[in-house]
């Protein structure tokens, strides 16, 4: 086969382009620090890679719910913190003005401490975090809680006193457990409840409604059945109303102590979805990052590939009329 400058000059030109293109790719890769830098370059390593992705992104998403979820529990925790407070100044207030000494004067203060009570557990109830209600129990959505015109509670427009039980919400947040149903769903025993009932944490039992006796179950009423009688000086039979607010400051102070116990959880379930990340992090650098040092040393044989190209073309072309005119 008989070879002629012109085909020695165009197989040349195609290899030295050829070798410049590599060594103009290798360029880009350690200027990237990728290995590859399309999905063609490595099918198989690509594919993993996106699964590492993946797998860190809804870690992010789980990492938020938890911030979110630490977020209400400290909102929630400064709330029950002064109702808490409030429940035992009651308590203290109360048995002040039932112990017969005190006159119809300090009775009556008494009875107006307690209504300016009930305004700050009202505005307690009604707290938000993140613009969200967070005492509505699975509605986040408009104030939860309000009283009628004769200062009873009221739960989204329903008097809470005349509830025959008290219904039971759930809000789950995906936390990362990953335990799917059959439709895809997290089922509930993975996921975190993060409905918290303000009807709950102001009621003994589950009656939010009058006892036999006509004493209410629910804090806010019963603080209002208080009142109307220190409001009238009447202070006999207040032992029962006594041991009922006594009951409820125990399912207070339970409830408030229950918050460390949730805290704990979020922060073990935070501790580790951050090692999950580190290992999908470095896991994600195997697949995709570039060595710097393996880098280097590949750039520097495609350099050297490519000056060898430019050295041996000079000998394959030969000179032609132009080079002579110049």
């Amino acid at each position: 086969m008989r070879l002629t400058n012109n085909m020695l000059s165009k197989n040349y030109l195609k290899n030295l382009n050829y070798t410049l293109e590599k060594l103009n790719n290798m360029n880009t890769r350690v200027a990237a620090q990728r290995k590859y830098m399309r999905f063609a370059d490595d099918p198989a390593t690509s594919l993993k890679a996106m699964k590492i992705r993946k797998q860190i992104s809804r870690i992010e998403v789980y990492k938020n719910n938890l911030n979110d979820i630490q977020g209400i529990l400290d909102q929630y925790e400064t709330s029950i913190s002064n109702i808490n407070d409030i429940v035992k100044e009651i308590v203290a207030q109360v048995m002040q003005a039932s112990n017969g000494t005190s006159g119809e004067s300090v009775v009556k203060t008494v009875a107006e401490t307690l209504r300016n009570y009930q305004k700050d557990i009202l505005s307690a109830l009604n707290a938000k975090y993140a613009d969200d209600y967070i005492f509505g129990g699975d509605k986040v959505e408009g104030p939860p809680f309000s009283e009628n015109e004769n200062h009873e509670l009221l739960y989204f427009g329903q008097e809470v006193g005349g509830m025959s039980e008290i219904p039971e919400e759930h809000r789950y947040v995906d936390i990362g457990l990953g335990l799917k149903d059959v439709n895809g769903n997290t089922t509930p025993k993975t996921a975190f409840d993060i409905a918290i009932s303000g009807i709950k944490l102001l009621t003994v039992g589950n009656n939010s409604g009058n006892d036999e006796n006509g004493i209410s179950y629910n804090l806010y009423n019963l603080i209002d059945q208080i009142a109307d009688k220190l409001e009238n000086v009447d202070t006999s039979n207040l032992d029962g109303y006594i041991n009922r607010l006594q009951d409820i400051a125990e399912n207070v102070r339970l409830q408030y102590v229950s918050i460390g116990e949730k805290s704990n959880y979020v922060k073990y379930m935070q501790d580790r979805l951050d090692s999950e990340k580190i290992n999908a992090v470095n896991k994600q650098n195997d697949l995709e990052s570039l060595d710097t040092a393996e880098g280097i040393i590949e750039f520097t044989e495609l350099e050297f590939a490519y000056n060898a190209c430019l050295a041996m073309g000079a000998k394959l072309l030969q000179p032609s009329l132009l080079d002579y005119l110049r």
